[in-house]
């Protein structure tokens, strides 16, 4: 769920900020001690919320009003609040908020990089396929494992007001 804006600046080429909201999460099976969540930890299976800012470039493959287009750039992420489930070695089961540091357990800002290709249409509606990929890990751990989330998804959409004729 999210908004964004085409502000046109050169031919076919157009800046596309966009605000959206994700829930995101992973379910793993440790094969080695791992901290975050635990080092007794034998899984875990976590869901984030999230708000992600994407600055965005489009470039229209035509100049028609239905037109495919390519867009891509850079997504900052900021993880609102997140819940966590595992299991320990011990037999107890753990479910909590997760713990989000500056500098220890997850971090909660990320980086990444967002590809999308869809098609757009002169009444003001898109579709279109993404792929999202961060670029650094979520765990702030130094000998922790690497968490970086990615995303697929397909986007319909409609623009609220399109000065296209």
């Amino acid at each position: 769920m999210g908004v964004n804006y085409k502000i046109p600046f050169e031919n076919r080429l157009t800046f596309v900020p966009a605000l959206s909201y994700s829930m995101m999460g992973y379910k793993v099976t440790f094969n080695q001690p791992s901290y975050p969540p635990d080092l007794l930890a034998k899984d875990n299976d976590t869901r984030m919320h999230e708000i992600d800012v994407d600055p965005l470039l489009q470039y229209d493959i035509t100049k028609t009003p239905d037109h495919f287009f390519l867009r891509a750039g850079p997504s900052f992420n900021f993880i609102l609040s997140g819940k966590e489930k595992f299991n320990l070695s011990t037999g107890e089961t753990v479910d909590r908020n997760m713990k989000f540091s500056v500098t220890s357990g997850y971090g909660r800002y990320l980086a990444g990089i967002v590809a999308q290709v869809g098609f757009e249409t002169s009444h003001g509606f898109t579709i279109y396929a993404q792929y999202m990929q961060q670029l650094m890990s979520m765990n702030n751990e130094i000998d922790g494992p690497s968490i970086r989330n990615r995303m697929v998804g397909i986007t319909f959409g409609k623009f609220l007001y399109s000065t296209k004729k």
